[in-house]
């Protein structure tokens, strides 16, 4: 069956003001799981977190706003709280929650956006330790309850690549740097010249009696007075959550089986494949399972949803919780349709989803190794190019709208992107070959041909690596490296050729061809095709620290940027002032569009929102 059932996909209103959006399409993407004491579940996702009752988890008792992407979670040692690292394009922080009562403390505002949180509580949460790696490392140890900083210890450059830490009962911090550190309370450092520094063990967990668990599932005890191994947890370990009461720890990442450790008892008490996950790496934070003392939850990272178990029952789940999305990278507009191109890699896994915008009806296209799509505004006609092995020439496949291949095409070796023209009569192309022993740089095929024609209207060869393609109803925008050419359909003449001075990553064309928005590795620019002009956008973003990552022209009154921090910058056209900056996402947006009179854009948040009244 070309197209194959999936599940609706949440559609929800929005309070409109001014310059928001006013609709949303999925929950979000979830990070972090932990269990409270009364065996509650917290979702911590892209756009908050959420309480659910285990065996009855849809709808979720409640929902509280914590400001932004949870990136890190876990649950107090009170039973009644958690502790969470968050996001969104202005600002981080880190936040301690009481379901019951949505009360939201923050206990610190890092003062950088880069980087992974590296923290952890006291055994009796009393303490928060992170350590702070802007610009030099810091080990920063925090009141869990107020958030007044306690202590700061100065660490050489070499702490700054940890990525979680342990801590003792009796204060100290297991951090590691070239070999596993013991950092005393007092400020002592004790370098463990016994610990197997060449695993570069990420400590996770210290018990007791001095020993520790690492977020791979290493385990160490101390035997008189030194570190020894004591094996793994298992061969496949992966992530790891400590329970509020410390007396589990779950493992799972995308590649590995969720297991439960029973610290206690020393051994696995729950294990569950979930096979559907394996080779897909969408860029997920935070902790991905979790366990209470009834009841293990995960994600899986094959479609973002969450599997909650009996913990003595690992082969009948008794709950799968749906509605949120890895994320969309592709906005193709059909009627009342759409059809997302979803943030999963191009591997096993099938990416295309169609959803009705009206009631979130959802089909999946039974086609995996997708590279990027494009489809027509009538819905009849969805191209897909895939490539199912490396090295092989890519396709593309051509389907109607009933999900049958119609045509497939052979292309170059190497994937590229798709572009149609806003009329829908023309559709482009490009894709890379390399040359023997790859010691040049391969070269870029640009091409492009009308529905329907059996041979390319036009094909470019550029050399490089870098390259996209974006068409006008009357031209084609082509940029391979630093250099941005504009051909028209009508005898393929050359009507512009510019060098810039970086690479460019994204690039749009009007609709009329009149203005080219090019995303470079420097700056964003405006050129004016008529006569090769180029104008250098400023971009006004509190914390703002990455770049542009795509770009949408509506007319020729508006240039929309997308950024990988999940801000939108909205530009006038020709000047290219910013004359707006939209905050709605909280990870970097991957796709916007101009439909139905409205921006919309697809986020690696997992939510698509349509903007309301833009000015």
């Amino acid at each position: 069956m070309p197209w194959t059932p999936h599940p609706t996909a949440p559609i929800i209103r929005l309070d409109a003001g001014p310059r928001a959006p006013v609709l949303q399409i999925f929950h979000g993407k979830p990070h972090a799981l932990a269990f409270l004491a009364d065996g509650s579940l917290v979702v911590g996702m892209s756009r908050g977190l959420t309480v659910h009752d285990p065996s009855a988890p849809t709808p979720p008792r409640a929902a509280i706003d914590v400001g932004g992407k949870v990136e890190w979670m876990v649950a107090h040692p009170d039973g009644e709280s958690v502790v969470a690292a968050v996001s969104d394009p202005r600002a981080r922080a880190v936040v301690r929650a009481w379901p019951a009562t949505a009360r939201v403390v923050t206990l610190l505002r890092p003062s950088s956006h880069e980087g992974h949180f590296c923290g952890g509580l006291s055994p009796d949460g009393a303490q928060l330790v992170w350590l702070n790696s802007d610009p030099s490392p810091v080990l920063s140890t925090v009141d869990a309850l107020t958030g007044a900083t306690l202590r700061e210890l100065e660490l050489p450059p070499e702490f700054g690549r940890a990525v979680t830490l342990a801590v003792r009962s009796d204060g100290a911090v297991y951090l590691t740097g070239e070999y596993v550190n013991i950092i005393h309370p007092d400020g002592r450092r004790e370098p463990r010249l016994d610990s197997p520094f060449y695993m570069r063990p990420q400590p996770l967990f210290a018990d007791e009696r001095g020993g520790m668990i690492c977020s791979h599932g290493h385990r160490f005890v101390v035997a008189g007075g030194l570190f020894e191994s004591a094996g793994r947890v298992h061969a496949r370990s992966g992530g790891g959550t400590v329970s509020y009461d410390r007396a589990r720890i779950t493992f799972h990442d995308s590649l590995d089986p969720v297991q439960v450790w029973d610290v206690a008892s020393e051994r696995v008490i729950f294990r569950a494949e979930m096979e559907r996950a394996i080779g897909s790496i969408p860029g997920w934070h935070g902790q991905s399972a979790a366990a209470s003392a009834s009841h293990v939850a995960a994600i899986d990272h094959a479609d973002a949803s969450i599997t909650i178990w009996p913990i003595d029952q690992p082969d009948a789940p008794v709950a799968t919780m749906t509605g949120y999305s890895q994320g969309v990278q592709r906005l193709m507009f059909h009627g009342a349709g759409l059809t997302v191109h979803t943030c999963q890699p191009a591997n096993t896994l099938n990416a295309v989803i169609e959803l009705d915008r009206t009631t979130g009806a959802a089909q999946m296209l039974a086609r995996d190794h997708v590279h990027d799509i494009a489809r027509t505004r009538d819905g009849q006609r969805l191209l897909v190019l895939r490539g199912d092995r490396p090295l092989e020439p890519v396709a593309i496949d051509l389907f109607d709208a009933a999900g049958a291949v119609v045509e497939t095409l052979s292309v170059q070796k190497g994937a590229g992107e798709l572009a149609l023209a806003p009329d829908d009569a023309m559709w482009g192309v490009v894709s890379h070959t390399y040359p023997a022993g790859h010691r040049q740089d391969p070269t870029c095929h640009a091409q492009w041909r009308p529905f329907g024609a059996s041979k390319w209207t036009k094909t470019l060869k550029l050399r490089g690596r870098w390259q996209c393609i974006a068409l006008a109803d009357t031209a084609a925008a082509v940029a391979v490296e630093e250099e941005v050419t504009v051909v028209a359909f009508a005898k393929g003449k050359t009507l512009l050729t510019t060098k810039l001075p970086k690479r460019v990553a994204r690039i749009a064309i009007s609709r009329d061809g009149a203005w080219v928005g090019v995303a470079c590795f420097d700056a964003l620019r405006l050129i004016r095709v008529a006569t090769g002009a180029v104008v250098e956008l400023a971009v006004d973003l509190p914390g703002e620290r990455t770049g542009a990552i795509a770009l949408c022209f509506q007319d020729d009154a508006w240039l929309f940027v997308a950024h990988a921090s999940g801000a939108i910058t909205q530009h006038r056209v020709p000047s290219g002032e910013q004359a707006a900056a939209l905050f709605g996402h909280t990870d970097a947006v991957r796709a916007l569009a101009w439909a139905d009179g409205a921006l919309w854009s697809g986020s690696e948040d997992g939510t698509i929102l349509r903007w309301g009244d833009l000015g």
